[in-house]
């Protein structure tokens, strides 16, 4: 799939989202007509350490809730309630609690993969429809049997996808080098599920893994690890984790000699925007992502936001503009706020929008394409 001939205007994504016509024979009691108001509901953390990633998400829904509201063709009105979780599980399911007592149809988050496993139990009584943008964890979308949650969706791809596919390109000889030392954060769900798959993949392909060490999230001085790392023989180092940490990382990397090529997943998009970066110093680094930001479509996104927020949005909220789309496109095609008939309609899903055209697997995962962006010259860039 080419992502380039994804929609080149924020509308035309929006109103291509093809999840068909009819009903999901919902319960009559819970028949929409054209003009009602439906709840859409945010669970993420808009304070805290976390907020970063928590704020254009929440920026991103209200977002795509206002151009949807505006359009001639919009079936319903969406009323838009979001909630502070503070990045933390227990304020997470509270705050869940508190939107199913809202009368919400559903829910766009949770953004952290451990308040979304949280919020994902909790759930399982009111079978609520979640998309999240962000919850990249494998078992976010799974219950305790390994089977599919059937009211858990998500925009964004998982962490063995992530994990396996930038590994499959060091295999391949895209990425050029030879041996490969992996750093861990021994307190993300993320990080480990990223590096598993990447390992694993590594293996299959014959890619030398010269070192395995975890770091704990507490770390700020990573001068035993690099020396570590140094000693190991490694000409590149992956370190799957989120960019304020990758951030501090690659200084500490650079600041005691290490010339090697830097390897990550998508937590890293976002790093050439840390407060006072040298940009320089990620140069040559590659990472996944899961869309291709040179579409016209994303280009119009990122301006409607600045203009809007006055910031800058980053990959999750992105995905988070489409995931609104999603889910309000399941609620017109159930024509319904049954939970059961709302989560049929996001299976079915087939979408076209900013971010690129997929559906949902059998674990509802999202079956788009990666990208691997590289860093030019203090910038982003990408391999092809």
């Amino acid at each position: 799939m080419n992502l380039k001939k994804v929609m080149s205007t924020l509308a035309v994504a929006s109103m291509l989202v093809a999840c068909g016509g009819g009903t999901n024979g919902g319960s009559a009691g819970n028949e929409l007509k054209e003009g009602d108001t439906i709840k859409i509901g945010y669970i993420g953390p808009l304070t805290g350490e976390t907020s970063s990633y928590g704020i254009p998400v929440a920026n991103s829904i209200e977002l795509a809730i206002e151009e949807y509201n505006a359009s001639a063709d919009a079936k319903f009105k969406v009323e838009f309630i979001k909630e502070d979780s503070q990045g933390k599980e227990t304020d997470a399911v509270n705050a869940y609690n508190k939107l199913v007592g809202e009368g919400i149809v559903g829910l766009v988050g949770p953004v952290l993969t451990g308040e979304s496993l949280a919020v994902g139990n909790a759930s399982e009584k009111n079978m609520t429809p979640i998309v999240s943008s962000s919850a990249s964890g494998d078992a976010v979308t799974l219950k305790s049997d390994g089977s599919t949650r059937e009211n858990f969706f998500r925009t964004c791809s998982n962490d063995s996808k992530g994990g396996q596919f930038i590994a499959s390109k060091v295999g391949d000889g895209t990425i050029k080098v030879n041996k490969v030392a992996v750093l861990t954060n021994s307190d993300s769900d993320f990080s480990i599920g990223c590096t598993e798959s990447f390992v694993a993949q590594a293996k299959k392909d014959g890619t030398e893994i010269v070192l395995q060490e975890k770091y704990p999230a507490t770390a700020a001085d990573f001068a035993t690890y690099i020396e570590k790392v140094k000693n190991s023989g490694a000409d590149a180092v992956y370190i799957p984790d989120y960019y304020e940490t990758i951030a501090k990382m690659v200084k500490q990397f650079k600041q005691n000699g290490f010339k090697g090529t830097f390897l990550g997943t998508d937590g890293w998009d976002g790093v050439l925007s840390v407060k006072n970066v040298d940009k320089s110093i990620f140069n040559g680094a590659f990472y996944t992502n899961t869309f291709d930001d040179r579409v016209d479509a994303v280009v119009n996104y990122t301006k409607a936001y600045k203009e809007k927020f006055g910031g800058e949005t980053n990959m999750f909220g992105t995905m988070a503009y489409d995931a609104t789309f999603v889910l309000i496109k399941a609620v017109e095609k159930a024509n319904s706020s049954d939970p059961a008939a709302v989560c049929k309609a996001l299976g079915e899903t087939d979408y076209t929008g900013i971010t690129g055209t997929f559906q949902y697997d059998e674990q509802h995962n999202p079956t788009k394409d990666l990208v691997v962006k590289t860093i030019k010259d203090g910038a982003y860039s990408y391999l092809d």
